[in-house]
């Protein structure tokens, strides 16, 4: 997602670990041995790898970022369906990242993916390990900072009208930790599974403005649909 010259067909609709979490929908236990049965049904055997490099750098990004155990699985139960049904990380977050990783790689390199693709990604928000000028240096990265204070405001907005898995200020803190230190576009994902799991109100303004901002992440326009519904 960092690439701004790239064309994804992945991102027409959720993809990377937003779309994985979500996919464990309540009776998945129905189809599958265990949860990492369940992720290798949910990735196939045949394909383009994008979509599984762009699920890599994701989970890649969280297992080496600042954010702690709490914050991991905060931002992983977000994406949980209403109904719940997604593996249980708390005390475990980053050993389940890296479950996930031990499949997810080995099916997009044997589907043509680079190692390097695999193992490594660009940085995005200042973690403490890179400086603002590196960062800045790389177009796609300096796109997403740009972005970072509205990513950061929208989730100001987020405006429970249900109860949802984790509690609302548990989640704001996570989501904009992870815009500030993680990266802007991963968050704003995490931010619209948080808004459909606490059923949130939104005016038609702030709907807009996730448009806006879904565009100019390089998103499809089915990744901000998915929330219309909470327009009131």
């Amino acid at each position: 997602m960092h690439d701004p010259a790239a064309e994804h067909g992945e991102t027409v609709f959720d993809f990377g670990v937003t779309a994985l979490g979500a996919s464990f929908h309540g009776d998945w236990v129905l189809d599958a041995q265990d949860e990492l049965d369940h992720v290798r049904t949910y990735l196939g055997t045949e394909g383009d790898p994008a979509g599984l490099v762009l699920l890599i750098e994701d989970l890649l990004r969280l297992r080496d970022s600042g954010l702690d155990d709490d914050e991991l699985a905060v931002l992983w139960h977000a994406t949980d369906p209403p109904l719940g049904g997604a593996p249980v990380i708390r005390g475990a977050a980053r050993t389940w990242l890296d479950r996930l990783l031990a499949v997810v790689v080995p099916s997009a390199r044997a589907r043509g993916a680079s190692e390097a693709s695999c193992t490594t990604y660009v940085p995005c928000a200042g973690d403490g390990t890179t400086t603002s000028a590196d960062i800045d240096a790389d177009a796609g990265t300096a796109g997403h900072r740009r972005l970072m204070p509205e990513v950061v405001e929208l989730i100001a907005l987020l405006d429970p009208r249900a109860e949802g898995h984790e509690p609302v200020d548990a989640v704001r803190g996570a989501l904009v930790r992870c815009a500030e230190t993680v990266c802007p576009e991963l968050a704003f994902r995490f931010l619209l599974h948080a808004a459909n799991g606490f059923w949130s109100r939104l005016t038609p303004e702030t709907f807009g403005r996730l448009e806006r901002v879904s565009a100019a992440f390089g998103h499809g326009p089915h990744v901000v649909d998915a929330v219309r519904y909470l327009v009131d």
